[in-house]
């Protein structure tokens, strides 16, 4: 059994009792927020969060002309390398027309290319890049091609 000793003021054993208890539901409280903060940075530290980007070399193209692709896999910041990265463009109208999926390399970059169909239609055409349950997309234009109308012979 714990004696406390008698103190020289008037002070209660119950009213020492709280103060004691106060004392340790704060340190408890403390122990808590601490936790709190070291699972949220293990959180961040190993959970994989990653973000895509993807990227045109132009606006707007013509039939006949090749896209460059470009973009980027990383995970809060550092690159994701030998990860598959799906590309898809939807036309204006149809289906869309699937790319061969790409690999990042050790920077986590990607590049592919597209040839525009000689068929395309002409309108804006929306580029996915996925990998990861992430996605991105880049709109770009395939321009009507201007054809010159023929000249009258006099």
């Amino acid at each position: 059994m714990v004696v406390i000793p008698p103190l020289p003021w008037n002070v209660s054993s119950a009213f020492l009792m709280t103060i004691i208890l106060n004392e340790i539901i704060v340190v408890l409280m403390l122990l808590i927020v601490i936790q709190i903060l070291l699972v949220w940075w293990l959180v961040r530290k190993l959970v994989v969060v990653p973000t895509i980007s993807v990227a045109t070399d132009k606006d707007s193209y013509f039939r006949g002309d090749t896209v460059a692709i470009s973009g980027a896999l990383l995970s809060n910041g550092n690159p994701i390398p030998n990860q598959a990265v799906g590309l898809a463009i939807q036309p204006p109208t149809g289906d869309a027309y699937s790319l061969p999926s790409v690999t990042t390399d050790a920077e986590g970059k990607f590049t592919s290319s597209w040839t525009v169909p000689e068929a395309a239609v002409a309108g804006s055409y929306v580029l996915t890049a996925a990998a990861l349950g992430v996605s991105a997309t880049k709109t770009f234009t395939l321009e009507q091609e201007f054809v010159e109308p023929p000249q009258k012979q006099a």
